[in-house]
């Protein structure tokens, strides 16, 4: 008889104990915090400002004619944003080194090599016979590049191109 109560009570009492630690809490893991890569550019000011934090000059002078936002990768690499109003006309960057610095991984349609007024060789990329989406070269120990934020022709982008030094 002393088996048949002992059994039914011990069955009970576990589950009991088992709803009251579920209702407890202490079963639920809170959620990870997100962690991602932090954002490596540094907003400044000015071209000195972005000179000072990249290590090397930077002049692309009379290039934006409206706002710009200004950021760079401490020791590496300056970016330009030229803007009309909130929308973004293009950016240029200018890195040190020789890997590119577009940011562009695309696999563009068509691509030409092309001489500005410097002598330099700038290589045109984009998707159609008419205009391009990225210009890029290498001139002694920095990269540079000029990505519109839509397809421009080939005087407007060598023209832009011309004022980053």
């Amino acid at each position: 008889m002393r088996k048949s109560i002992i059994l039914p009570s011990a069955c009970a009492l576990s589950a009991v104990l088992a709803s009251g630690c579920a209702a407890s809490g202490d079963s639920e893991q809170p959620e990870p915090a997100f962690v991602g890569m932090p954002n490596p550019f540094i907003e400044v000011s000015d071209l000195k400002g972005a000179a000072e934090l990249a290590g090397f000059p930077v002049s692309f002078e009379g290039a934006c004619s409206g706002k710009s936002v200004i950021r760079v990768i401490k020791g590496s690499l300056a970016e330009i944003i030229c803007l009309k109003g909130d929308d973004e006309l293009y950016r240029v960057r200018k890195g040190a080194g020789t890997d590119d610095v577009s940011g562009h991984y695309n696999d563009y349609q068509r691509k030409e090599e092309r001489k500005d007024s410097g002598g330099r060789t700038l290589t045109l990329k984009g998707n159609d016979g008419k205009s391009w989406s990225l210009a890029s070269w290498q001139d002694g120990n920095f990269s540079y590049s000029v990505s519109p934020a839509r397809p421009i022709g080939t005087a407007e982008l060598l023209s832009l191109a011309e004022k980053l030094r």
